[in-house]
């Protein structure tokens, strides 16, 4: 499955204030910008629209499930083709010539829309961000060392690079891992915020991901998820300290507060990790469990043995 990982940065223009998460907030600002310069029928939501199956916006920002898709069937929409992972700091306050960065990663198709991700970038600058609106540039989105567009000029300079990820064979034999959770993670195991994290649970809802997103977006894995599942019980938790963080955002979609919650912190795990440790490496950079589209549940595989 293809993948591209860039670096946006904006330089500030206003005293702005922001909240110490951003995620939602540079999704939401994002999607309307996008809807702004791609939608023809504002006024219609996109399960009405004729073009649903057609239209930038309706695939990158609500991703509705192909005709013909033999799994999700009790499902309209399929998971996101694109994650925004925001500043990893927890600054709210930004001055006139600060740098705000976030990352963005395209997965498959996506990549060939990187202009209008450009364009809403730009759109959501002008518009401005947080109480008041303040505004922004867009600065660049570079890929590594590599300058993809610059602001100065609005052009394109170099082709993203794309990566590849693929199912590896383990090199070696791995006993024990730790898993260290950098944004909040919401999986929800019998209908629960899943505190305790034993690995069955984790795994399982990162097979369930990693699964989805290559069916979708390449080619079905061709593996056994009921097995592997199983096999993943037997998993043992060595430790687990996570603590519950609570937080709300507006969504303009929805027009009201959404309320929150998840869990940071780390754990570790033992057992015969060998088999999961593809899986899991290919998690890092496709993030697990629910809010993913703005930066929720990523995490740092660490192998201790």
């Amino acid at each position: 499955m293809k993948i591209a990982q860039l670096e946006v940065k904006f330089k500030v223009l206003e005293d702005l204030k922001l909240p110490p998460y951003k995620g939602p907030l540079i999704r939401n600002a994002f999607g309307a910008a996008l809807r702004k310069i791609s939608c023809p029928f504002k006024d219609k939501e996109c399960n009405e629209c004729l073009l649903i199956n057609k239209c930038v916006y309706s695939f990158i920002f609500e991703t509705p499930k192909p005709e013909g898709a033999k799994i999700m069937r009790k499902y309209k929409n399929v998971p996101h083709p694109f994650i925004i992972e925001p500043p990893t700091n927890n600054n709210t306050h930004f001055h006139p010539n600060d740098t705000i960065l976030f990352k963005l990663i395209l997965i498959g198709k996506a990549i060939d829309f990187l202009p209008y991700f450009l364009y809403a970038f730009e759109l959501m600058a002008e518009k401005g961000l947080g109480k008041g609106q303040k505004k922004l540039i867009l600065s660049s989105i570079n890929q590594g060392k590599n300058i993809i567009y610059d602001g100065k000029d609005k052009l394109i300079k170099k082709e993203v690079k794309e990566k590849i990820l693929k199912i590896e064979k383990p090199k070696k034999v791995v006993k024990k891992i730790e898993v260290n959770f950098l944004t909040p993670l919401r999986i929800f195991y019998e209908s629960r915020l899943a505190e305790g994290l034993e690995f069955h649970i984790f795994f399982r809802s990162l097979l369930r991901r990693i699964g989805l997103l290559f069916y979708f977006y390449d080619k079905p894995l061709a593996i056994d998820f009921k097995q592997f599942i199983n096999k993943a019980k037997d998993i043992k938790t060595i430790s687990a300290n996570f603590k519950r963080v609570n937080w709300h955002y507006y969504s303009f979609r929805q027009k009201r507060l959404i309320k929150m919650e998840g869990l940071i912190g780390k754990a570790i795990y033992s057992g015969n990790l060998t088999p999961f440790i593809p899986y899991l490496k290919i998690g890092e950079k496709l993030h697990v469990g629910k809010g993913t589209a703005f930066g929720l549940g990523k995490y740092k595989l660490k192998i201790l043995g």
